[in-house]
């Protein structure tokens, strides 16, 4: 289920207090800090239910937001927050540190504890709630990970970036069952991003190794225009065998030469798809894109999309006029 919401629907008035009653009724109970002035007052509001976890995208004004103490000792459900910064700057603050977040870097809070959120330019993040009950973890690792900048750089927290990233930016295309089924690899993922945080690294082992095929796909998605990308610089890449990343791509439905021959024929695709039309060869595009013999690509490409790329972009500019 989905919920949008836009002050600019709102009576100039009234903007404010309907900002905070859909934020503490759909996300959580806290005190929102606004511009003094109505007409200052602008957000608009995206929230997604994926299972248990909750994403929220929200654009708007600048603003402070306090989890205070009085509302952290409040009878609901204990929660887990990620904030994945878009664009601009803003900051967690929690158990006396604070997290200067920047495009593509995450940081989490629990509503537990009291937390602030400044938001001094104005807000352009995506929140991801998740219950700890579903996360269930020891309260001293959630503690250790609270209120620090988390990836991109990181090994376990890039790849919880990329992940969701694209999961915020594509839930409106989840239907209940895709939901239903992306809710589980989310939560450890989760679960991953706080682990290879504490110092407890035992605790780790389940997460890293139920996220191990996550992590697999976005290496071979970052490097599949390497021409020297194979099963054994991927598994050697997570330190495994190569029987091992055989069988995690196999849970996956996914066979290796399939995955990486038809992600680069769509990689060449859309750029043959382009208007105007690249000036560069198309023996050249192949080559750039991993393929080693244009013969090879050109039959390749046919066999998939029912034509040769020379007629693909050939037709690209009469559809496009």
């Amino acid at each position: 289920m989905t919920t949008t919401w836009q002050t600019a629907a709102v009576p100039l008035a009234d903007r404010a207090d309907a900002l905070r009653q859909t934020i503490r009724e759909r996300v959580v109970p806290v005190e929102l800090v606004l511009p003094r002035r109505p007409e200052d007052v602008h957000a608009d509001v995206t929230i997604t239910d994926i299972g248990s976890v909750q994403v929220s995208s929200v654009r708007a004004n600048p603003a402070t937001v306090h989890r205070t103490t009085r509302l952290a000792g409040a009878d609901d459900e204990p929660v887990l927050f990620i904030s994945l910064q878009k664009s601009g700057e803003s900051t967690v603050v929690q158990d006396g540190r604070g997290a200067v977040l920047r495009p593509g870097s995450i940081a989490c809070y629990d509503t537990r504890r009291p937390y602030t959120l400044l938001f001094e330019r104005g807000v352009d993040t995506h929140f991801f709630r998740v219950p700890l009950r579903d996360i269930a973890l020891p309260d001293e690792v959630v503690r250790q990970a609270v209120a620090r900048v988390l990836g991109p750089g990181g090994a376990v927290s890039g790849i919880a970036v990329d992940y969701l990233t694209r999961l915020a930016e594509t839930r409106m295309q989840l239907d209940a069952t895709a939901a239903h089924l992306l809710a589980a690899p989310s939560l450890e993922l989760i679960r991953a991003v706080l682990t290879a945080e504490s110092d407890r690294p035992a605790l780790a082992a389940g997460p890293l190794h139920g996220t191990l095929g996550l992590r697999v796909l976005a290496h071979m998605r970052d490097h599949l225009a390497d021409p020297d990308l194979s099963p054994a610089s991927v598994a050697r890449a997570h330190h495994i065998s190569v029987r091992h990343l055989y069988a995690t791509l196999a849970r996956h439905g996914i066979g290796f030469g399939d995955w990486v021959r038809t992600e680069r024929l769509d990689a060449c695709r859309r750029e043959l798809s382009r208007t105007p039309p690249a000036t560069e060869t198309i023996a050249a595009l192949a080559q750039r894109w991993g393929f080693k013999s244009p013969a090879h690509f050109s039959r390749a490409f046919k066999a998939a999309y029912g034509m040769s790329p020379r007629e693909w972009r050939a037709q690209v500019p009469r559809a496009h006029r």
